[in-house]
């Protein structure tokens, strides 16, 4: 049991086969659906629904009643005391309630559109009634887990390159997700020249990954002067400086160690080997951004806690700011702490932190190993 995919006119095809290499039509179709849908999942919602779905389908296939039939005729005659079955055997093989309430998220969703004209009501009854509650329960929300300026300075310190270490120090610097950095440009960069002297934060707009119908969702963040200091760096190495295969109106802001754009798995990977090297098994993209978020709580920005937890909300890009709460989970007094860790009653200027880490590990391109093309290009 197995799904194939490609893309076709900038949309995803799933194709869904048994153990006999037959087609599965209602999932396939299903996945068909979902592509040409106005209410367009990301890409990477629809994969993860998709292997949901093909968990089923290998649940079904394997049934001891189930399995006598084509997946397809199983599919039509599921109930939900089945689907109970399929829920509690993908908490036998370890998953997480996490990953259990997903997989239902995604087969209501399914079955939801066998019950429709679309799929000829190969459901008659729906096995999700409107406002029948979920059959597994909620997972408990765990307290993020994050990298501190310590740690940030200790990760990057595993990486090789000036170009690395930088687009690491970006995304804790701004809070963006990795599947954005590629589209930030040179352009959107702001000019301190147009903006007061002394002032060490300053506007960036970012297209975000989270727009509905995988539309960008364009915001702002904050990027502070020392990491714009270390950018200016960036573009004034030979590889950026005289790299003319962009135009200069879209020329990426940051470019990889040969001079490509930074891809999603590149970045990705690169956080895989810089934590090895630096020794910290829990460093991750999301951990980075994690960390902004904490270290935007105990900063400068705002006057009081309250504000930087508006200030962190619209850099992260939640659309509520109950997505963003969760951060407060660290005890008010310990984070009142952290922001009084330089008098009884100052916040750490986030520049600070910014300027420490560029002082810590900035690295000139003198300095850099030689640099050589192995595999596949990423910036290694």
């Amino acid at each position: 049991m197995d799904i194939s995919w490609t893309t076709y006119d900038s949309h995803l095809a799933f194709l869904f086969v048994d153990e006999q290499e037959r087609i599965i039509e209602f999932p396939t179709e299903w996945m068909r659906s979902q592509a040409k849908s106005a209410k367009k999942l990301a890409d990477g919602t629809q994969h993860r629904y998709a292997e949901k779905v093909r968990d089923l389908c290998r649940f079904l296939g394997r049934h001891p009643i189930y399995g006598q039939w084509r997946v397809d005729d199983a599919l039509r005659r599921m109930n939900r005391v089945m689907l109970n079955e399929f829920y509690r055997s993908l908490e036998s093989l370890g998953q997480g309630p996490a990953a259990v309430r997903l997989a239902e998220v995604a087969i209501k969703e399914f079955t939801n559109w066998l019950n429709s004209d679309e799929a000829n009501y190969a459901h008659t009854r729906p096995l999700y009634p409107e406002h029948a509650p979920l059959i597994t329960p909620p997972p408990i929300k765990r307290i993020p887990r994050y990298l501190t300026e310590q740690q940030v300075i200790q990760l990057l310190s595993g990486l090789h390159y000036e170009a690395q270490r930088l687009v690491v120090h970006f995304v804790y610097d701004t809070g963006l997700r990795i599947s954005e950095v590629p589209r930030v440009l040179k352009s959107d960069l702001p000019d301190w020249r147009h903006y007061p002297d002394g002032m060490m934060y300053f506007p960036l707009l970012v297209r975000g990954s989270k727009g509905r119908a995988r539309q960008l969702k364009e915001r702002y963040t904050i990027i502070s002067r020392p990491l714009l200091s270390r950018i200016a760096k960036h573009h004034n190495t030979k590889s950026y400086l005289f790299n003319y295969d962009f135009d200069n109106h879209r020329k990426p802001a940051l470019l990889n160690v040969f001079g490509d754009v930074w891809t999603e798995d590149a970045i990705e990977s690169l956080l895989v080997r810089a934590k090895v090297r630096a020794k910290l098994d829990d460093a991750s993209c999301h951990r980075l951004r994690h960390g902004t978020a904490y270290s935007v709580l105990r900063s400068d920005h705002g006057k009081t806690m309250l504000d930087n937890l508006v200030i962190t909300q619209k850099m992260l890009g939640h659309a509520d700011i109950g997505t963003t709460e969760i951060y407060t989970a660290i005890p008010a007094p310990v984070l009142a702490k952290i922001r009084n860790a330089y008098g009884i009653s100052e916040a750490k200027p986030r520049f600070e932190e910014a300027q420490q880490i560029f002082d810590k590990t900035y690295l000139p391109e003198k300095k850099e190993p030689p640099k050589k093309r192995i595999g596949v290009v990423n910036g290694e």
